[in-house]
């Protein structure tokens, strides 16, 4: 017994050091591919953008994702930000919204909202953001907010119930 025992944790301490949980797609900081996929109104400096599964589609997670979600921080080229006027709706943000790469404070604003239905433009200084898909041209509508000069794109680009 003491035998199987051992080679069970060999076993287990082999198939976890064989094993990554980096992000297998890091984000991207090609304005111009971003630009591909959605339609961007703003002039931007640069850009960090991903999108992502839920649950993860990195392979770990067997079945079925039910959201894509894009995620952008863009650092303004001029002031976009002012011209939406509408207050962010109610938006579900999923688990994994807080990407590692994003700022500080917009990393801890979906964190603390993951999982759950939240009015952001309650919670920050967050916007009702539409836009569309550059094919077919179907409508997006997320949230933007702003913070010292960056802006979070957060557009859910599908779900379980499109």
């Amino acid at each position: 017994m003491k035998t199987l025992t051992r080679i069970l944790v060999v076993a287990t301490i082999l198939l976890f050091c064989g094993c990554s949980f980096a992000d297998p797609k890091p984000q991207s900081e090609d304005i111009a591919a971003l630009r591909a996929i959605v339609n961007l109104p703003m002039e931007a400096k640069s850009a960090r953008w991903e999108i992502f599964g839920t649950p993860d589609d990195s392979g770990w997670v067997p079945g079925p994702t039910d959201f894509h979600t894009l995620i952008a921080e863009l650092e303004q080229g001029q002031d976009w930000f002012t011209s939406l006027k509408e207050p962010a709706r109610e938006i579900f943000i999923v688990p994994e919204a807080a990407r590692p790469w994003l700022t500080k404070e917009f990393r801890d604003l979906l964190d603390r909202n993951r999982n759950s239905t939240a009015i952001l433009s309650s919670r920050a200084n967050c916007r009702k953001y539409s836009t569309t898909v550059t094919r077919p041209g179907r409508q997006l509508v997320g949230v933007a907010c702003n913070s010292s000069g960056k802006i979070l794109v957060y557009l859910p680009l599908d779900s379980p119930s499109n």
